[in-house]
């Protein structure tokens, strides 16, 4: 197993907790989510006999914590959660290469360039749905389409653009037509976040 499959979470005794009365994320399910990551970090192996992990680095950025009091702070367990996708990202690379060939990864990576591609090349103004209520708040189109021409630069090679920088965007909020719809949007930031680790 390479070192970047190592490269996994500290233990969950070095992230530092909330002050008592403040918020945090539940101590207990971070720990069992963590620990999930390592075991399919150790499951990637050449020795996996090809199977495919039970957690994947896109199930990474959709998991929820509950708020509880004296909890893990939420900076540093953001922070563990960058790291454990991009592990995952790179051993699942690593794992298509190595039982399917790297033509099956080329292809891979195609489909995701092909998806974003698609969006980011519509027009101003134009690449995502408006909020469904007119009243509705959204995410500032203008700063939306900021974001997507920077990812288009990195695709054609011609700026760097790295997955942490979409996984921190902050996206002013908006209404009617200055706005577009947040859950959209997430989501294609969730695919642009996966090309992005797929091209490393």
């Amino acid at each position: 197993m390479s070192a970047e499959h190592r490269a996994a979470p500290p233990a969950a005794a070095r992230i530092p907790r909330c002050a008592r009365g403040a918020r945090g994320y539940d101590v207990g399910q971070v720990d069992a989510f963590l620990g999930a990551v390592q075991e399919a970090l150790d499951g990637a192996g050449p020795g996996s006999g090809g199977r495919p992990a039970a957690l994947l680095s896109t199930h990474v950025r959709s998991v929820l914590f509950t708020a509880v009091r004296g909890g893990y702070r939420p900076e540093a367990v953001d922070e563990l959660l960058d790291a454990a996708e991009d592990a995952l990202a790179a051993a699942e690379r690593e794992q298509v290469l190595r039982t399917r060939g790297p033509a099956a990864w080329q292809e891979h990576v195609d489909a995701l360039t092909e998806v974003v591609r698609g969006r980011i090349e519509r027009p101003r103004t134009q690449r995502f749905r408006r909020p469904s209520r007119s009243r509705a708040q959204g995410y500032s189109a203008a700063h939306v389409d900021v974001l997507c021409e920077r990812l288009g630069a990195r695709l054609a090679g011609s700026a760097p653009l790295e997955p942490a920088e979409l996984r921190g965007a902050v996206l002013p909020p908006a209404h009617g037509e200055r706005s577009y719809e947040e859950q959209q949007v997430d989501a294609f930031l969730d695919r642009a976040v996966q090309l992005l680790l797929a091209l490393r």
